[in-house]
């Protein structure tokens, strides 16, 4: 989680949906984000950090942006000389058919900026902004601090009949929150897509929590795009 609130795990079945969806990511990134990879890994974080900012091993955001690139270095980024993201050409290789399932959901996963409703019933109630759609996202961990209203940039994963949030959150300032919206509107009409909005947010996140004695809000209207220069 980056920023915002803090999660506890609860029991879950073993061979629940999230619990498999969960045992696959850590399988994909120990097997491509360690090793014989790390001139590629060191690439792609460069170009990761290009987006969204650069944290230094000893920030209290290190772990979470850490993970957060990992997911995207697994699912998203496509290598040189390749055509489609790591996890795509484990695929053909991978013999079980839930498991399989599971990569495929990770695959067409959904990263989005979404705003809490609810958090009830064992379901996080949340909108998309950006996109558009309302979603019940099967979520039984505590998720302390987090409440209706707060806006987060999550990955929302189809499986099983359910939906479920990928590994990490990236909480935004309550009190940017038009200042978000503003800004994607301009990333938007400038040419920028969603991950441009996203990655724009997530570079002011980054610089609130360098400059705590200025108003996020400011921080968040100056945030760029991928497209803007």
């Amino acid at each position: 989680m980056i920023g915002g609130g803090e999660e506890d795990d609860l029991d879950e079945a073993p061979h629940g949906g999230r619990a498999v969806l969960a045992r696959v990511i850590d399988g994909l990134i120990e097997r491509h984000g360690h090793g014989d990879r790390a001139a590629d890994v060191a690439r792609a974080r460069r170009a990761f950090e290009d987006r969204r900012g650069r944290v230094t091993e000893d920030a209290e955001l290190w772990e979470p942006w850490t993970q957060a690139f990992l997911e995207w270095y697994v699912l998203e980024y496509v290598p040189p000389g390749a055509d489609v993201p790591l996890a795509a050409g484990d695929l053909a290789s991978e013999p079980d058919p839930r498991r399989a399932a599971a990569v495929r959901a990770w695959l067409t996963s959904h990263r989005s900026l979404v705003e809490i409703k609810a958090l009830r019933d064992g379901r996080a109630w949340v909108v998309d902004v950006l996109a558009g759609g309302a979603f019940a996202v099967a979520e039984q961990r505590r998720m302390h601090g987090v409440s209706a209203g707060d806006l987060a940039e999550v990955r929302l994963i189809g499986f099983e009949g359910d939906v479920y949030f990928g590994r990490t959150f990236c909480y935004h300032p309550g009190a940017a929150k038009d200042a978000i919206h503003r800004r994607a509107e301009a990333i938007y009409a400038q040419g920028g897509d969603r991950l441009s909005v996203l990655d724009a947010c997530a570079a002011a996140r980054l610089r609130s929590e360098h400059y705590r004695h200025v108003d996020p809000a400011r921080l968040y209207a100056r945030a760029r795009g991928a497209t803007e220069s």
